[in-house]
């Protein structure tokens, strides 16, 4: 990236209300957090509760593929939604697509919670659940997109890791929200089939509860949240898209590209695979299912803030490249480990799942920041949107990758190998990029 001139400030070296660079930090974890609850309602809100959409006598093994499909439409929402609105956030400006996006899924969520099931639609019923959560992934995208980087642009560089690392723990605080009010949930209304409370009504709940969380931080950003003064004093592109993927900035989409198709596979095993594995093999119960996933975030949290404050103190470069190291030998084999046979009783096997998603997941507290780093101003939102987003597609069809490496080895192991090809894009990812912990964002639309 070409450098501005010396005398141009900084953004956190004068340009910035600190008032402003509060709103606009708050509001990108409001809207993340928001993300994350839509993104998982499947995983932990409606997972005891599938069967309500699904035709009867499934075996297993299509149950589970369901499962992950069902997960996976709003994964590949999400790169749609982020290409076509982070353009226009480069364009019109971060803070209107934030508001159209929150209002977007926020409707999706609703409607979802209102949903009749198999019984009544017959296969209509799952047809539309996964239709309403690719449209819903559609919104998600949008809004990332253009909240997180506003965040970014109002941000201290030298506090820019330590801001990822909480921006990224919204993650957590969605598990530890869904996973307390699921808790409540089972306990007056149990999931104990079909026909029990909890299938019928009461995984309705966290659906109205994420569109209720969305209806309330739109009512707030419309009141607190800035537009970006970076973006307000930049030059604009006028087609960030093309900029991004065969301009000037392509090689950064590239090696971000690359990176983030790394995280995402390792986090897919960890956000998806490990809950149902404790599941439907290690035949942990919904309760102590959710106990187990509310402890797990509550360390990974910790874990996302330390990534954060080690890459500022180390560097971004160095420390993804090692972290990809460590999820490709250390976290295939904890997760050998947990599902080896060798660790027994749901103390252990809770205890085991919580290392395996820590070591594997805690990289991911870096993410946001660094691609955020690697794009200049006019085409921040498009190249994040492109890095961050696109590169979901491939790691999106992750559970036909798992059916295709259960042919040849035991499907529980079957994790192993993707965890591995992960950590190595990781690492040759970031090895591949330069070093961004001291640039500088400026108002030119580029960075130094």
């Amino acid at each position: 990236m070409t450098s501005t001139s010396p005398s141009a400030p900084a953004v956190g070296e004068g340009i910035a209300d600190p008032r402003k660079r509060r709103s606009a930090i708050i509001s990108a974890y409001q809207g993340l957090l928001v993300d994350f609850i839509d993104l998982y309602l499947p995983v932990i809100a409606l997972g005891p509760a599938t069967i309500y959409f699904q035709p009867p006598g499934l075996s297993p093994a299509a149950s589970t593929t369901l499962y992950f499909v069902i997960f996976a439409a709003t994964l590949l929402g999400r790169p749609v939604g982020a290409l076509f609105f982070g353009s226009l956030a480069d364009r019109a400006g971060r803070r209107r697509i934030t508001m159209i996006s929150v209002a977007g899924f926020s409707v999706c969520t609703l409607l979802i919670g209102l949903l009749p099931g198999y019984k009544s639609l017959g296969i209509w019923a799952l047809v539309l659940l996964i239709a309403l959560r690719f449209i819903d992934g559609i919104f998600l995208g949008a809004e990332y997109t253009a909240a997180v980087p506003l965040a970014y642009e109002y941000c201290q560089k030298e506090k820019r890791g330590l801001v990822g690392g909480i921006l990224a723990g919204a993650y957590c605080a969605a598990f530890i929200i869904l996973s307390l009010m699921t808790l409540l949930i089972l306990q007056v209304a149990p999931a104990s089939g079909a026909d029990s409370p909890y299938v019928q009504w009461g995984w309705r709940i966290p659906f109205f509860f994420g569109a209720a969380c969305g209806a309330a931080f739109l009512v707030y950003r419309r009141n607190h949240l800035p537009e970006s003064e970076l973006w307000e004093t930049s030059s604009k592109s006028k087609a960030p898209l093309r900029e991004v993927v065969f301009g000037r900035e392509r090689r950064s989409f590239w090696q971000v590209f690359i990176l983030m198709t790394g995280l995402w596979i390792t986090s897919s095993m960890t956000a998806s695979v490990v809950p149902d594995m404790l599941k439907s093999y290690h035949k942990l119960d919904a309760t102590t299912l959710m106990w187990t996933l509310l402890i797990t975030n509550i360390v990974l949290y910790a874990g996302f803030i330390g990534s954060g404050v080690a890459s500022q103190r180390m560097g971004r470069r160095p420390f993804l490249a090692v972290m990809g190291g460590v999820v490709a030998v250390l976290g295939s084999a904890s997760y050998y480990v947990f599902m080896g046979g060798a660790i027994r009783g749901v103390l252990g096997i809770a205890a085991m799942s919580v290392v395996v998603q820590v070591v594997i997941s805690s990289v991911f507290g870096v993410a946001t920041c660094y691609v955020n780093e690697r794009f200049g101003t006019s085409v921040r939102s498009s190249g994040f949107a492109m890095g961050y987003s696109l590169s979901l597609v491939i790691p999106s069809f992750y559970s036909f990758y798992l059916l295709g490496l259960a042919e040849v080895m035991p499907g529980r192991f079957t994790p192993i190998p993707l965890l591995i090809v992960g950590g190595l894009l990781i690492a040759v990812g970031a090895l591949w990029g330069p070093e961004t912990r001291d640039l500088d964002f400026r108002p030119s639309g580029q960075v130094s």
